[in-house]
């Protein structure tokens, strides 16, 4: 097992503290529907209401006029906002398609998607938004389950993940024995760092690998000299490559594997609102086929709620995969990195992934798009 050693930007930490504090207090507990909705449903006459047989009983059965109509359902969205800031969620608010499907959306923020799954198992927020590491070590942890794919690897995505290198004894990834890599210790960093030194050759003995929190301090990290090569994706290749010294060594491609992203659930909200969790998907759906001609007006949207700078947003748009659905590749794919993380024992406490798996309101909502048989 490789030392770590932490590291720590004061600064960082009481400006990210506060403003994650900030998100977190508008968190409620509440699931149930709002009352301006109640108000108008009540208003209806009893001769008008829906009878069991002519309710949908799946929300792919329901028009979004009938669906609108429908009492909205609360649902505290955790979203990250280092992986390219879960955009689709954002424009799918923006755009008002939760609206359209009956989802009140309450979305808070979070720096990584392993904290998205925290906010689940603490019981601050009813879905999340992880890639597949952080997932999989969660999974055995609480009672959530995976619900959807959220972005598939692309050519063009293995590219925007690139390994930042500050220093001239640091030329070619070679180079990295002996050298303190950082890591964002508990996300799907920690299983790049792995591969890509396996495809090196490189021991992971003969490397220090040191744990930081927020890009922030990966930065601060850089710039101190704690930290000679980081991992970098998105707008965030920019803020690395503006400290002097840095340049871009490699990338994803290199380390022979890719990161997917999951929708979480918790299982008392599947249970109790399937139909909300399809319409969220349907949502999203939406949201990802009307990107494409928009991309000024998702960065404008990057921009205003998370400050995004909007030309690194528009250079990476089509590197992000965003997807919904989920397909026997989606599992294979958990399904082997998984076994890496059994065989390396990282993961103490073994499961059926199967079991972990609900996807029927997906399937309801989005059947074309589920083509995974069990």
């Amino acid at each position: 097992m490789s030392k770590f050693m932490k590291i720590r930007s004061a600064a960082s930490v009481v400006v990210l503290t506060t403003a994650f504090s900030l998100a977190l207090a508008g968190c409620g507990s509440d699931n149930g529907s709002n009352s301006n909705a109640g108000t108008a449903s009540s208003a209806a006459p009893a001769s008008e209401s829906v009878s069991p047989a002519a309710s949908p009983s799946a929300s792919q059965s329901a028009s979004p006029a009938a669906e609108a109509s429908k009492e909205k359902v609360k649902v505290r969205i955790a979203l990250d906002t280092a992986a390219g800031g879960s955009l689709q969620f954002r424009l799918a608010e923006e755009k008002g398609l939760f609206d359209k499907y009956g989802i009140d959306a309450e979305i808070s923020n979070f720096p990584y998607g392993i904290d998205t799954l925290n906010a689940l198992l603490v019981g601050r927020a009813d879905t999340g938004t992880a890639a597949d590491y952080a997932l999989l070590n969660s999974l055995n942890k609480g009672d959530f389950k995976v619900a959807s794919t959220l972005s598939r690897e692309t050519p063009e995505s293995a590219t925007s993940t690139v390994v930042i290198a500050k220093g001239d004894e640091i030329q070619t990834p070679q180079d990295l024995k002996g050298k303190r890599l950082g890591v964002v210790k508990g996300t799907v960093y920690e299983y790049v760092w792995s591969k890509y030194l396996e495809h090196l050759g490189i021991d992971e003995k003969d490397v220090k690998f040191v744990p930081y929190s927020t890009p922030d301090e990966g930065m601060v990290g850089l710039q101190k000299g704690q930290l000679d090569v980081v991992f970098g994706s998105g707008v965030f290749i920019d803020k690395f490559l503006s400290i002097k010294g840095t340049k871009v060594i490699g990338d994803l491609a290199d380390a022979g594997t890719d990161i997917t992203a999951y929708f979480a659930v918790t299982s008392d909200f599947l249970k109790k609102h399937p139909d909300a969790v399809g319409g969220i998907l349907k949502a999203l759906d939406e949201a990802i086929a009307y990107i494409p001609g928009h991309e000024e007006e998702l960065a404008e949207i990057a921009f205003k709620e998370l400050k995004l700078p909007k030309d690194g947003v528009l250079k990476t748009i089509d590197q992000q995969g965003y997807a919904v659905g989920f397909t026997q590749e989606d599992y294979d794919h958990l399904k082997t990195m998984k076994q890496f993380i059994v065989d390396r024992g990282i993961l103490k406490d073994d499961y059926d992934l199967n079991a972990k798996l609900d996807l029927e309101p997906a399937k309801r909502a989005l059947p074309n798009l589920v083509t995974y048989q069990p």
